[in-house]
């Protein structure tokens, strides 16, 4: 899903100068996407292949303002190696802008062979949801496997290198950024909003680093849902009751323990998706979670 904005795509960039689809499996692509305009958006896809048929899901402007996940649907042909995608419908996004207002992914191409792998290159038409057209471009992907192997040895050659002093040596690690992109942070004051046909929604609550103290206050529809909670590695699960269009989700921050800032391991759950998100407040700080019922 399209949004104009950018997150490290000089890095992404940087690793990408690949995933192989057979039978049945699950490969995952990191890259960039370059707009008409010139302008550069960060991508990740997780394609599965069952019998020609794709699934899976993107994620837009990773960690940036208007992060997007979309599911994605599509087929691929082994004998001319020809990948066809869309984005078909939004898990969450973290932009302020409607459903209506969203630019999908349609892709067409070839994968390209490099060595014993496979790049995922080529032109993209967007579209809306009416199917009008909104901006085109290129998708540069490679798998995410490579990439890993080439970070570790970039990290290596950073550390060997006499012209790098150490204070830059220990402030770089492009393995660390990396796993960065993996973290879905719920930033102050961000609204996530969250596109669900399900009934209820279940909120999974631990600390996933070292238990300090902290404690949170979490607010359905401004109502105190759980209150004066101290976050621990024992999980507390809510059930959430979805009985409205919207339903809003706020987490307050009440302290930041012995080790600030205050972060708490969220997962959100409905009957088909599991969204892990990490907070990180200061005092008095909040993060929003709106649900939006699809039917």
């Amino acid at each position: 899903m399209l949004i104009k904005g950018s997150c490290l795509i000089f890095i992404l960039t940087f690793l990408f100068n690949s995933g192989i689809i057979y039978g049945q499996t699950e490969q995952e692509y990191l890259g960039v996407i370059k707009l008409n305009d010139s302008s550069f958006i960060s991508y990740r896809l997780n394609l599965l292949e069952n019998n020609n048929l794709i699934s899976g899901y993107s994620i837009t402007d990773i960690g940036g303002e208007h992060e997007t996940k979309s599911n994605i649907t599509g087929n691929y042909n082994s004998i001319t190696n020809m990948l066809s995608f869309k984005e078909v419908g939004i898990i969450y996004t973290k932009s302020a802008i409607s459903d209506y207002d969203f630019c999908y992914i349609h892709f067409n191409g070839k994968m390209n062979h490099v060595g014993s792998k496979k790049n995922i290159e080529g032109d993209f038409e967007g579209r809306y949801n009416d199917g009008s057209t909104c901006i085109n471009g290129q998708i540069k992907l490679r798998n995410i496997i490579k990439i890993d192997k080439k970070a570790v040895k970039i990290d290596k050659l950073i550390q060997k290198s006499k012209s790098i002093n150490k204070e830059v040596k220990s402030s770089v690690s492009i393995v660390q950024t990396l796993d960065s992109l993996k973290m879905n942070i719920l930033k102050p004051d961000q609204n996530l909003s969250m596109f669900s046909s399900s009934s209820v929604l279940k909120l999974s609550i631990f600390d996933a680093g070292k238990v300090d103290g902290d404690k949170i206050n979490i607010y359905v529809n401004d109502t105190i849902f759980l209150k004066n909670y101290i976050v621990s590695k024992k999980t507390k699960e809510l059930i959430i009751p979805l009985n409205s269009k919207i339903t809003t989700i706020k987490v307050i921050a009440l302290n930041v323990g012995t080790i600030a800032p205050n972060t708490a391991k969220i997962e959100i759950t409905d009957q088909e998706n599991t969204i892990n998100t990490l907070t990180r407040l200061k005092t008095g700080e909040k993060t929003l979670l709106t649900i939006i019922k699809n039917n």
